[in-house]
């Protein structure tokens, strides 16, 4: 869907219908409401937004640290599960596909550059007024 506004309302519809049915799905859509809405209110493209839409390849990250991860014993320190992890990433790297919009991601940063300006223009304008 284009419209964040209209998204958000048919969102919160369908958590309204499944709070009495399934409540715990229910409060997991409101509580994700805005991570859900992210890619939208960014004004991404259609096959940008749909790559970033799934946590597919996140999990398949965590996969393969959990695998490296599974034989250690004893943790002595963070530092080690620091370099474990990181041997983990390292690892899922190697099975990493090509994101199939990878050529929009300049579109992407920039989003999040006019997102991060205007965020900080909200902050020092709420500063402002406090003062």
């Amino acid at each position: 869907m284009d419209d964040a506004e209209k998204a958000e309302r048919l969102l919160r519809n369908l958590a309204r219908r499944l709070e009495l049915e399934a409540p715990g799905v229910s409060k997991s859509i409101l509580e994700g409401l805005d991570e859900i809405l992210t890619v939208i209110r960014l004004g991404l493209p259609h096959e940008l937004r749909r790559s970033l839409a799934s946590t597919n390849i996140i999990e398949s990250m965590n996969a393969v640290i959990r695998q490296v991860c599974r034989n250690v014993k004893r943790w002595r320190d963070a530092k080690m599960a620091l370099r474990r992890t990181a041997a983990g990433m390292c690892e899922a790297a190697k099975g990493f596909r090509r994101l199939k919009a990878h050529k929009r991601l300049p579109i992407l940063k920039a989003a999040l550059l006019r997102h991060r300006e205007v965020a900080a223009t909200n902050d020092v304008d709420q500063a402002q007024m406090a003062a």
